[in-house]
């Protein structure tokens, strides 16, 4: 049981569940679940690479995690290093042949997205920006996925954007909650080498950032009224609230708390999106 506890928190399945969201809404946008079998096929791509890339992640922050979270499972032994490898490697070529059997464009776009994620966490990971652009494109080609499976890429495109303004600040959090790790194994991220304030007001700017793109397509009267209520019911404060949180108490324990609001918020975005 242990061992099986372990690979679960190893593929972290809240951001897995998270990309299958992104591919299924969009697919829920289009007004219909056609081709069907090409949205089942997007969906397990984009879970699978997610998987892989978590999985790597860990390999690669074995040093760091002894330090900033000493629990994680390959630090614990729980999961060997050996067994992590069989896991990415087999998820991505899995994922990958989901996604030449839609077509060879979804091929290009999950071995790309695949192979930068390997690359953020071999190497960009540690240096200033480059790595949170990764990630927060990575999270928004899950939007750009879907899109393609029903070959209508243009709705994903709002969300995409959001997807990725919404992550690049989380993404930044996350840096300043991992300082203390980072700066020890001689990471150079944001906080690393520009510190708390600078990273809190990249936060602000993004945040601020994303708070006037979303009011765009309701503008556009490409989402209606219920979008905007719920975002700004249900988004706006919490942006708000974790900034002004971060800022007050900027402690690791705390900033991965507001991490987590962050992540859980996601989903209130994904139903402002549906409904609009």
């Amino acid at each position: 049981m242990k061992k099986i506890s372990g690979l679960i928190r190893l593929v972290r399945p809240n951001n897995v569940a998270i990309a299958i969201l992104s591919v299924l809404l969009v697919a829920v946008l289009s007004g219909s679940f056609y081709p069907l079998r090409d949205i089942i096929l997007a969906t397990l791509a984009a879970a699978l690479i997610m998987v892989g890339a978590n999985v790597i992640n860990d390999i690669c922050d074995i040093d760091i995690d002894r330090i900033n979270k000493p629990n994680r499972p390959l630090v614990t032994r729980v999961v060997s290093v050996k067994e992590a490898y069989v896991l990415f490697i087999s998820s991505y070529i899995v994922g990958w042949i989901c996604a030449i059997l839609i077509s060879v464009e979804m091929l290009l776009i999950a071995v790309v997205v695949g192979l930068l994620l390997v690359a953020y966490s071999y190497k960009f990971k540690r240096t200033v920006i480059i790595g949170n652009l990764i990630v927060s494109f990575s999270t928004a080609a899950a939007f750009l996925y879907g899109g393609l499976a029903v070959k209508q890429i243009e709705i994903a495109y709002f969300p995409a954007l959001f997807a990725f303004l919404y992550h690049f600040g989380r993404e930044i959090i996350k840096d300043l909650q991992d300082l203390e790790g980072d700066a020890a194994s001689g990471a150079k991220t944001l906080a690393t080498e520009h510190g708390p304030r600078i990273v809190l007001k990249t936060v602000f700017i993004t945040f601020a950032l994303l708070i006037v793109v979303t009011i765009l397509p309701y503008i556009l009267n490409i989402y209606g009224i219920i979008y905007m209520l719920i975002v700004i019911a249900g988004v706006y404060p919490v942006l708000i609230f974790v900034w002004f949180q971060c800022w007050k108490n900027p402690q690791p324990r705390n900033l991965g708390i507001m991490s987590t609001v962050l992540k859980t918020d996601m989903l209130v975005g994904l139903v402002a999106i549906y409904f609009g």
